[in-house]
């Protein structure tokens, strides 16, 4: 079995199921849900590719993800990850460099520009959409919803993947692999799968709808294929060692190195606890 994890609902190739939070049902080849709790089984999957997802995940449930995504996979079994480069990324700001960002703007016409070099590097840390949701404390206001929340550069990728199971933790080049599938750039499918940089640029060219409007998107095409964003993305192969389940020890939201378990500190609140049970919100 072949899985993308966080593929969208607008992306097929042939051989691959996909797996999103955005799809309305299960259907053939496709899979409802969450990256927290895949509905596979153990041990199902022989290849795996995630691509500009993982930034989307709060930093605090980033080991229980990659452990999930560990549990599907086949012992040997290759995993593919793409995500924006943090030290790619930072040494452009620092060098305050128009090149490296006007070609960030053309693989992502999304980024903000509006607050200069500081606010293009913030876009890819954290940015707006609609994967997660920010509620005031009391959780009665909305305040925003947010796609990026967090970036990685090679070091801390390894890091993660190692405490996860994982072994042979390489960087790659853009759609360099020694598996064929993972040669062949993200394209429209049906088009050439020669690389373009997927822009509203592109789309017009190529008299393609990709439009957003109400909080919905419009499109009238399908993608393909895997690799993107060659500028700005960090490419990551690794193989499944064994599974290592989390428990007080290896858990790396409490361990003495971060102070990530100060993100739990309100459930030591009663009035905080209180609301959580009176909206039936899981903790």
């Amino acid at each position: 079995m072949k899985i993308n994890l966080g593929a969208g609902p607008n992306w097929q190739h042939t051989g691959w199921h996909t797996l999103d939070h955005k799809l309305q049902k299960n259907e053939k080849f496709k899979i409802k849900g969450n990256l927290n709790k895949i509905n596979l089984k153990n041990k199902v999957c022989d290849l795996v590719f995630i691509s500009h997802t993982l930034e989307h995940i709060p930093h605090i449930q980033i080991q229980n993800v990659l452990n999930e995504i560990n549990r599907i996979m086949k012992t040997g079994a290759t995993i593919r990850i793409l995500v924006p480069n943090l030290e790619v990324i930072a040494k452009a700001y620092v060098r305050k460099d128009k090149k490296f960002f006007k070609n960030a703007i053309d693989e992502d016409h999304s980024i903000r520009t509006d607050l200069g070099f500081g606010g293009m590097l913030m876009n890819f840390i954290v940015s707006p959409g609609q994967d997660t949701i920010l509620l005031d404390r009391n959780l009665n206001k909305f305040i925003a919803g947010y796609a990026h929340l967090y970036a990685y550069d090679f070091n801390m990728m390894k890091i993660l993947l190692k405490k996860c199971g994982f072994k042979n933790i390489t960087k790659k080049n853009f759609c360099k692999s020694k598996i064929a599938d993972f040669r062949v750039p993200c394209h429209i499918l049906g088009k050439s799968s020669k690389y373009n940089n997927l822009n509203n640029k592109f789309y017009k060219k190529n008299k393609l709808v990709h439009t957003y409007k109400n909080g919905k998107y419009k499109i009238n095409f399908k993608f393909t294929g895997f690799d993107k964003d060659p500028k700005t993305s960090l490419i990551v192969e690794a193989r499944k060692e064994n599974y290592k389940k989390i428990n007080k020890v290896n858990n790396i939201n409490f361990s003495k190195k971060n102070y990530n378990n100060y993100a739990f500190s309100l459930l030591f609140n009663k009035n905080t606890k209180k609301i959580l049970k009176k909206k039936k919100i899981k903790y």
